[in-house]
């Protein structure tokens, strides 16, 4: 049977008030949608979800993990290092971007203009878009796409538990919007030296106990969660002894001889 992309929306079981997250590697699904005799088209696809949530909330990642400290955030042309489908929602005018110079997002719908006015001096901080995902029990839609390279709201977990492994580093950045330059204070709670996220066993653990399920759409693999119950979920399996990262020495040698030759 074969499975067009613009019913995928309609396949989730989601409501139209609901608040929605895509996390994606589209490429599999463009793939096999070449495959069935149909073009790819990333605005019928987003489309076909704004149809579903016809009174909810639309969310896309358009995250800038390649800044650093002192660097420029352009809010209108810093490009997403997020994937194909963030550049091209970046594109569509009935979005508006966030003012997070790390963790920006492409939003549309009922909460856009809430998640507009969010500001929290840390990334990962309660009033950033993860405590506004958690708060307002958003969904996560994650397409053909593992937990290690899409889950970014475990950080905010570490951060509210303040766990030993991760540091906040206070950053100083810019940020440009239309002519308007600012400067800007975040606080960025990242790994400390040699310390490598590992979420492969997280995401197990969560596809057993039901807190991600799993759904297959043609070809493509779906996971599907609750930031809510995830939040949850990541507290009693990290209090159960669950670990988030790996240590390596091979990464603690390279970042000290990097900080000792100043790169």
């Amino acid at each position: 049977m074969q499975h067009s992309y613009l019913d995928f929306a309609g396949s989730l079981g989601l409501q139209e008030h609901d608040t929605v997250f895509i996390a994606s590697d589209i490429s599999q699904m463009a793939k096999e949608t070449r495959a069935n005799g149909e073009s790819f088209n990333a605005d019928l696809f987003i489309e076909s979800f704004q149809k579903v949530l016809s009174n909810g909330t639309l969310i896309v990642p358009a995250f800038t993990d390649n800044l650093k400290d002192g660097d420029t955030f352009d809010r209108k042309n810093s490009k997403p290092t997020t994937g194909a489908l963030s550049n091209k929602v970046m594109r569509r005018k009935d979005f508006r971007r966030t003012a997070d110079p790390l963790h920006s997002v492409l939003v549309w719908g009922r909460l856009a203009d809430g998640i507009l006015a969010l500001e929290d001096i840390s990334t990962f901080g309660p009033q950033s878009i993860f405590g506004f995902l958690h708060e307002v029990k958003a969904k996560m839609i994650i397409i053909d796409v593992d937990l290690q390279n899409s889950f970014t709201f475990v950080h905010y977990v570490e951060e509210r538990l303040q766990v030993k492994y991760r540091h906040p580093y206070r950053w100083k950045m810019h940020v440009l919007d239309a002519e308007n330059r600012t400067t800007r204070n975040v606080v960025f709670h990242t790994k400390r030296p040699g310390i490598l996220n590992d979420l492969y066993n997280l995401q197990d653990t969560l596809q057993q106990n039901g807190t991600i399920r799993v759904i297959a759409f043609g070809n493509a693999e779906i996971q599907m969660l609750e930031f809510d119950r995830a939040y949850d979920a990541i507290v009693k399996y990290m209090a159960e002894g669950g670990k988030l990262y790996k240590f390596s020495m091979k990464t603690f040698i390279k970042t000290k001889i990097k900080k000792l030759i100043g790169r």
